[in-house]
């Protein structure tokens, strides 16, 4: 099965559940429409999957969105990621071609903050980022969900080519395990070392013998120690965005009431504008000049006719 996709397995003793996901595709799409170099596609794509296994793990049938924004100090600056429609993601890096060489230097230190949203109810969680990704993410699990967890992202992107000109990710793979509740405290403790061992002892996901036409399965398959994991749900996973031009038509609003405090009265231009998406790249052009966008008004019934009397 090809990107992209998640799926989801029971252990056969019933101690885990395990979720495997192959979102190279839409962590390509996402690197194009960013223009963004491989250091800030690795912690990008790490957050798009965070996302989108963080939403499968509520496992509701109910639609949810949830949000992550690493609010940090390094150079790649924010980081934001939103699942939403069971499986539908995206997400921005506030420097997409940060000036940074290796695939080791992090978010820097600051903060994560985890929404979720359900119709109008919605709860939020701020943790300490350590300015990695799988390490936040199993922080917030332990602290705000109290679930017993563990993570593994690799996002692998090389030359798409021999003359070396564009980049492709070659990999975006991640799963997530998580370790039911058991009936007593030292049972618990047992799986949580069983399966830490396991996870060990597999090493980096980039190192693994996955098959092109089964990698989630396969994944699920070294990660149980199962020849034939019991699969429990499939899903496709997907970029998309959300973003519209009455969206960009608040945004310039925003903008221009912030720059009218900061300008002096009537410096502002009334040339057309062009607000570009900082997700998926779309640009749109406002003209200024146009008369704004009104919603037809609700036609009028007609006044009743009075009686003469005779």
């Amino acid at each position: 099965m090809r990107s992209d996709v998640l799926q989801k397995a029971l252990s056969e003793n019933g101690e885990a559940v395990i979720y495997a996901l192959d979102a190279t595709a839409l962590v390509q799409e996402s690197m194009e429409r960013l223009s963004a170099f491989p250091p800030a596609t690795k912690h990008l794509g790490q957050a798009m999957m965070a996302a989108l296994l963080l939403q499968a793990l509520n496992d509701s049938d109910e639609s949810e969105s949830l949000s992550l924004q690493w609010m940090c100090e390094g150079p790649f600056g924010h980081l934001y990621s939103e699942a939403r429609n069971f499986g539908e993601v995206r997400g921005t890096i506030r420097e997409p071609q940060a000036a940074v060489a290796d695939y080791d230097t992090k978010l820097g230190p600051g903060l994560l903050q985890v929404r979720r949203y359900k119709g109008s109810r919605g709860t939020t969680s701020i943790v300490n980022s350590h300015g990695d990704v799988s390490i936040d993410i199993v922080e917030y699990l332990e602290q705000s969900e109290q679930k017993n967890c563990g993570v593994n992202f690799s996002v692998v992107v090389d030359w798409a080519d021999e003359t070396k000109t564009k980049f492709k990710v070659r990999a975006a793979l991640a799963y997530l395990v998580h370790i039911m509740p058991q009936p007593t405290e030292q049972k618990l403790n047992d799986a949580l070392l069983r399966w830490n061992r396991q996870m060990e002892s597999l090493g980096a996901i980039s190192r693994w013998h996955l098959r092109e036409e089964e990698i989630t399965a396969d994944m699920l398959r070294l990660i149980t120690g199962e020849p034939e994991p019991r699969i429990v749900m499939t899903q496709r996973v997907t970029f998309a965005c959300n973003c519209n031009v009455d969206r960009a038509l608040r945004a310039l609003a925003l903008l221009e009431a912030q720059e009218a405090k900061e300008s002096a009265p009537g410096s502002q231009s009334a040339a057309p504008t062009q607000i570009r998406c900082e997700y998926c790249g779309k640009t749109y052009t406002i003209d200024k000049a146009a008369p704004a966008r009104k919603k037809p008004a609700a036609a009028k019934k007609p006044a009743a006719k009075k009686k003469r009397k005779k």
